[in-house]
């Protein structure tokens, strides 16, 4: 083998290892890095102060991708309901508050079922208020001065009663 066959050979193993070492790093996809430090776990309602009975919105965020995450309300724990973390493992959703929960401070919780990972937030439930569907007109007053008419009526009967006795 000559000198220049040599050469030529050198040179084919080292473009055949070039075209080798750089066909994947062709299709690769650009590396995207996660800020660092990464953020916090974080819960966010849409209210602090909330009537039984009524909705509560809220999320969280810090779960693993996909995970699936329970809602409660502690003092007595009642589970409020299962979501599923979306890819960024952030969940989002909304809860009704029993009507029965007894009015004071509560804790809004949600917890990962893979990653143990825990939110709470303190919320506080006002009793529940029913809503009463119009049923007419107000006659709340009519109803009231009958009342005192009758009661009026009432003493003057007495009255009479007694001046006979008198008499």
């Amino acid at each position: 083998m000559t000198a220049s066959s040599k050469c030529r050979a050198a040179f084919a193993a080292t473009a055949a290892s070039a075209v080798l070492v750089a066909v994947p790093v062709v299709g690769a996809q650009p590396a995207h890095s996660q800020p660092y430090p990464p953020n916090p776990p974080s819960l966010t309602l849409t209210a602090t102060t909330v009537d039984a009975g009524d909705d509560l919105g809220f999320t969280g965020t810090g779960f693993i991708p996909n995970e699936g995450v329970n809602a409660f309300l502690l003092s007595k724990p009642i589970k409020l309901g299962h979501f599923t973390a979306d890819a960024n493992g952030t969940v989002e959703g909304t809860v009704t508050i029993p009507k029965r929960t007894d009015p004071g401070k509560h804790i809004f919780r949600l917890k990962g079922e893979e990653s143990k990972l825990t939110l709470s937030a303190k919320i506080t439930v006002r009793s529940h208020k029913p809503h009463y569907g119009h049923t007419g007109e107000d006659r709340s007053s009519v109803l009231l001065g009958g009342a005192g008419a009758a009661g009026l009526l009432g003493v003057g009967t007495m009255m009479a009663v007694r001046r006979r006795k008198l008499n």
